[in-house]
């Protein structure tokens, strides 16, 4: 065999394996959010906020998630992932509790607590 020959199949061998790695990093780099599950991030208010009245407003953003629901009820968000939900708060304290679920049926759950004035 020639030495043009052999120096051929190494680099048709070493292309294949950069190929072969480069497939694999891509695939977990595409998977990782998925295998990651739903997050649920909350703007307003924040766990042990005051609200100045007894009716106050909940927003903030889901990411990876099908559905979400507020104390058990379904809310809608928008196609980012935004949500907007008007609540009354009741004395002494308000425990809000969401739930997001993805396309997998992975669940996140988030909590906070709210004082009416």
């Amino acid at each position: 065999m020639t030495p043009y020959y052999d120096l051929r199949k190494r680099l048709e061998l070493i292309l294949l394996g950069i190929l072969v790695v480069t497939a694999l990093v891509y695939g977990a780099f595409r998977a990782y959010p998925l295998l990651r599950g739903p997050t649920i991030t909350i703007y307003n208010p924040a766990d042990g906020d005051y609200v100045a009245s007894t009716t106050f407003e909940i927003s903030g953003q889901v990411k990876r998630a099908n559905t979400i629901t507020l104390q058990g009820r379904p809310i809608t968000i928008d196609t980012e992932g935004h949500f907007i939900e008007t609540l009354v708060a009741q004395a002494p304290y308000t425990i809000l509790v969401l739930v997001a679920t993805d396309q997998y049926g992975e669940t996140v759950s988030k909590s906070i607590r709210v004082i009416p004035e």
